[in-house]
């Protein structure tokens, strides 16, 4: 409005005939700028307001206070694999514990040249024992005192015998003679033999002291001791009736003292006779 204002007071103004005649080109510029004021007024677009987003504010990350465990002052060692510990080292000892990888093991002594460790017991402080170090790492061992070893282990001797049937006969009964050879090391001096006819199931037994065989229906002089290595033919208890072509069981019991004492084996044997 005040560029039209503007536009009529020069319009008015007294000018000179030559200047009253306003040319084709002012004409022009007034009639747009006329058009162009009194067309319809747009606003201009307000601007979208701009939230801003929430400051990130990040998640701490939990770090676990990790627990203390304290290291043993004393000898120990620690095991990878399973191990077992026994009453001397080696393992023809008699076993006494397996301790397990985790556990902490006290070392009371060790082996003058041999890698075994003298050691406490986890599971009960009163037991020691020497075991294996082939799977043991441990600390604080400079000053374990060296121990003598047990002296070698040296298994006690085991009876041993083999047993087989011979052959069978009749007296005023039935009798059967078993075959014996003394395997082992120890001499026997008592035998008891229990015999049993599966068919008819009589079972007789009998113990004595030294050995006794049959011979034309008569009993042989009794043989007091089976050595080492001998052998010796037996006769069982006699049955009643004729176990020919039935199965017998004979189960002979072999000790190396009279009256079935000292140490005893056993061996049972099927025959038909």
């Amino acid at each position: 409005m005040l560029a039209l204002a503007l536009l009529l007071q020069a319009c008015n103004m007294p000018r000179s005939a030559a200047d009253r005649t306003p040319t084709p080109d002012a004409l022009l510029a007034a009639q747009l700028t006329i058009t162009a004021l009194s067309g319809p007024y747009t606003a201009t677009p307000a601007l979208p307001t701009f939230t801003a987003p929430p400051a990130f504010t990040p998640t701490p990350v939990f770090t676990p206070t990790l627990a203390f465990t304290p290291t043993p002052s004393f000898p120990y060692v620690t095991l990878s694999q399973a191990t077992n510990c026994r009453v001397g080292p080696a393992v023809e000892f008699v076993l006494v514990d397996t301790f397990q990888p985790g556990q902490t093991i006290e070392v009371v002594g060790r082996h003058p040249f041999d890698n075994y460790w003298f050691v406490r017991s986890p599971n009960n402080p009163n037991v020691t024992c020497w075991l294996w170090g082939f799977y043991a790492t441990g600390a604080n061992l400079g000053n374990v005192p060296v121990l003598a070893p047990p002296p070698t282990y040296t298994p006690a001797p085991q009876p041993s015998f083999d047993a087989a049937y011979v052959n069978s006969g009749k007296c005023l009964s039935w009798w059967t003679r078993i075959f014996l050879k003394n395997t082992g090391a120890l001499a026997f001096k008592s035998i008891s033999i229990a015999i049993t006819d599966t068919v008819t199931s009589e079972t007789r037994a009998a113990s004595l002291d030294g050995f006794q065989d049959v011979n034309a229906c008569i009993l042989t002089a009794v043989t007091p001791t089976l050595g080492p290595g001998e052998t010796y033919t037996v006769v069982a208890p006699s049955l009643s009736a004729d176990p020919t072509g039935h199965k017998v069981s004979a189960t002979v019991k072999l000790c190396t003292e009279i009256g079935q004492g000292g140490a005893c084996t056993s061996k049972t044997i099927e025959f038909t006779p």
